[in-house]
């Protein structure tokens, strides 16, 4: 299955298409039970994100807020007032009354305790349903590095530290990309969300996204792909030129490798 593509030739439509994208998926959840589990990423996503997600909500009535939990996709193992902070960058942006929402980051020196008590957040606050052991988030937003790198998993070093029996967060103590201590989501719990979207802007990564649409592995970005099939991808005409004929472009339909 080819992945969902929006491209958009500026921000204003870029944020048109993000909010169409949102208020479908979370209008549908909202009529489901359950707790809505949206998991975020960092670098330039709080900004984007923040905006449509507020835009979105702020035209549904009668939101029950309590239904939704956001939370980090991958933190940086630091406190929350660090310029560094993925959670604290989006506290700046979200009204004061809504940091409630966010799923806390506990930050310990050893980001091996920090990872542990992370995933007991997820599992206290989320109470995702569950694949085999596995979370299945409801809604996930990432980003890619110009390596292929996504959340905090880098080429070659997809197998992440395990700390919890679940394995649903891994911990990295020697991130290529500073700072080097950082807490994230296993490569199969991405993969088992119920609908995953990346957000990637300028022509230094049109090959990742090539690489995404053609499932090419050596870029963890294009293993993250969600096994029931439910990718968009939402890029800017630069990135796109990554693609070379999205309606006809073959794509492969082998399946990301097993990471156990």
């Amino acid at each position: 299955m080819k992945p969902q593509l929006n491209v958009s030739a500026d921000d204003r439509e870029l944020n048109k298409q993000l909010c169409t994208y949102i208020h479908e998926k979370l209008t549908y959840l909202l009529e489901q039970s359950g707790i809505i589990s949206i998991g975020v990423s960092g670098g330039s996503m709080p900004k984007v994100f923040s905006k449509a997600f507020l835009h979105v909500t702020s035209e549904i009535r009668n939101l029950n807020w309590k239904r939704i939990r956001i939370f980090m996709v991958d933190e940086r193992n630091v406190e929350i007032e660090d310029e560094d902070s993925n959670l604290g960058a989006y506290l700046k942006l979200f009204p004061e009354e809504l940091h409630e929402i966010f799923v806390p980051f506990p930050y310990h020196k050893d980001v091996r305790h920090s990872a542990r008590e992370y995933e007991l957040n997820l599992r206290k606050y989320l109470l995702p349903e569950q694949l085999n052991n596995i979370a299945r988030f409801d809604m996930l937003f990432l980003g890619v590095g110009p390596d292929g790198h996504t959340a905090s998993i880098f080429p070659g070093r997809e197998r992440l530290e395990k700390v919890n029996e679940l394995n649903w967060v891994g911990a990295v103590s020697e991130s290529p990309k500073p700072p080097p201590s950082r807490v994230t989501l296993t490569l199969q719990c991405i993969q088992h969300a119920k609908n995953t979207a990346f957000i990637i802007s300028g022509r230094q990564k049109a090959e990742i996204v090539r690489g995404i649409w053609h499932r090419d592995f050596k870029y963890p970005a294009a293993q993250a792909r969600p096994y029931n099939g439910k990718l968009t991808l939402f890029v800017d005409e630069d990135a796109a030129v990554g693609i070379p004929n999205p309606e006809s472009g073959s794509e492969s339909d082998s399946t990301p490798p097993p990471l156990g």
